[in-house]
């Protein structure tokens, strides 16, 4: 799972597949006497003085930690979460190999008291707040770094997100989330009915590969509709995305070994070489699940170096490079995708005149 998890989702934002859009969206009333940094704090402590009594006194009969701090939102996707792992033959989402498995409000720090050491909290707009810290255990005097998310929400600060920072800043929320949804829209799913005409329509694209096969296959949210997009690749290094809304697959975007595919939020991006001193950057960007554009760069660079064009087009046709530009940063920043990559196993009927002498 800890290849899988370095792939996950970093930022958020409200879609038909969250656990709970009225949660993520609704603007609390926050009382003066919790709208302090002070009080802040004191939930963050008071976090891991429970989950030490828990610890030390287990009780089935009182709360988890997840119910007792957590927002309705993060109990609801972290139970969506524990469903996909009681049901897959992994050992779950939280299994990140030599490092677990893990707690989220712990990381790996569990022996003797566990506490939250050089807390810095800040009062954001609207009810919420971010909080960095420390975890430290009796065996890591150095502390694991920890990020939250807090809201308030039922008359108290409650745990929105937590962020693991060690880990390059994996957002467990949308993380679970992701796999969450990735697991429910899998079991509904069949390759074998979409197979055939995926890999006629990838033919035209990949006429140097052939036959043209998939070996591998994902489904993803890229712009978080709750609606699947189709990520096929094989082992010769070329790879397709795809949209199967309204049941009309097509193709969004293509790589072959100049090239790699990408993700923004709301976008996919296929970007390599384009031949000596040349790269090159395809961008689909979403709606709906649906092709919103195409956005296209090619930067031709001479032999010192130096950027000799530098050519933009939307929908192919050619725009000017400030406008190029500015579409291109609109997108954000690149992100991780959740990737769940399933094998295809599917019997080919060959066409034995192939091999007629």
């Amino acid at each position: 799972m800890i290849s899988a998890l370095l792939m996950l989702l970093a930022c958020g934002g409200q879609t038909k597949n969250e656990a709970s859009d009225a949660d993520s969206t609704q603007v609390f009333e926050v009382p003066d006497t919790l709208n302090t940094v002070e009080a802040v704090v004191k939930q963050v402590n008071a976090v891991y003085d429970y989950w030490n009594e828990l610890r030390e006194n287990y009780d089935e009969k009182k709360p988890t930690v997840d119910e007792r701090f957590g927002t309705k939102e993060w109990q609801q996707v972290r139970e969506d979460a524990w469903a996909a792992d009681r049901d897959c033959e992994c050992g779950g989402f939280f299994d990140f190999g030599d490092e677990g498995p893990l707690d989220p409000w712990t990381y790996d720090c569990y022996e003797g008291y566990v506490s939250a050491n050089d807390i810095e909290a800040k009062i954001l707009p609207n009810g919420m707040a971010e909080v960095k810290f420390l975890v430290k255990d009796a065996v890591t005097p150095k502390g694991v770094p920890m990020r939250w998310q807090m809201r308030v929400e039922d008359g108290e600060w409650r745990v929105a997100n937590i962020i693991f920072e060690k880990d390059g800043g994996i957002d467990l929320l949308e993380s679970l989330r992701n796999y969450g949804w990735e697991f429910k829209t899998d079991k509904q799913f069949d390759i074998s009915k979409w197979y055939a005409e995926l890999v006629e329509l990838a033919e035209p694209l990949f006429a140097g590969y052939d036959p043209v096969e998939f070996h591998e296959y994902a489904l993803i949210d890229v712009d978080r509709d709750g609606k699947a997009e189709l990520y096929m690749r094989n082992a010769d290094h070329y790879e397709a995305i795809f949209t199967l809304d309204d049941k009309d697959p097509h193709v969004l975007i293509d790589a072959d070994f100049h090239r790699s595919i990408s993700f923004f939020k709301n976008a996919i991006q296929s970007s390599g070489s384009c031949g000596t001193c040349c790269n090159m950057i395809e961008v689909a960007v979403l709606k709906d699940s649906k092709l919103a554009y195409t956005l296209n760069n090619m930067e031709q660079y001479d032999m010192a170096g130096n950027l000799s064009e530098n050519n933009w087009s939307k929908d192919d046709k050619d725009i000017p490079t400030e406008e190029g530009e500015k579409l291109y940063k609109s997108l954000g920043d690149p992100i991780d995708l959740y990737i769940n990559w399933h094998g295809i196993n599917i019997e080919h009927n060959l066409n034995l005149t192939e091999y007629a002498e």
